[in-house]
């Protein structure tokens, strides 16, 4: 075997060797709002999606979502999704039940 080629096989094993450590990439997952009542009426928390600062109700709200609204899922905790618009709303937690996804998240 010439140098060349073992050169070659040493850094196709170290490649080989770093990818199989390297921690798996997220899949980029998208969801949109949808269920909400047609009606908002926010003394009544209807018609639309709170996004809150932690993953619970309790939580301070950021934001509003619509029927429609498209977010991107990064995480879940519960029953919840951390999300972004992807409007360029403000990033937080919104409840898992309203946002439709195929990412099994």
């Amino acid at each position: 075997m010439n140098r060349i080629s073992t050169l070659s096989f040493a850094t196709v094993a170290v490649l080989a060797g770093l990818a199989a450590t390297a921690p798996a990439q997220a899949q980029y997952c998208e969801g949109t709002v949808h269920g909400l009542s047609r009606y908002y009426n926010p003394s009544t928390g209807a018609g639309f999606l709170a996004v809150r600062a932690k993953p619970r109700a309790s939580s301070h709200q950021r934001g509003e979502l619509f029927n429609g609204d498209k977010v991107e899922i990064f995480d879940r905790s519960g029953n919840w999704y951390r999300i972004a618009p992807l409007d360029g709303g403000p990033e937080g937690w919104a409840h898992a039940r309203w946002i439709w996804n195929d990412c099994n998240y």
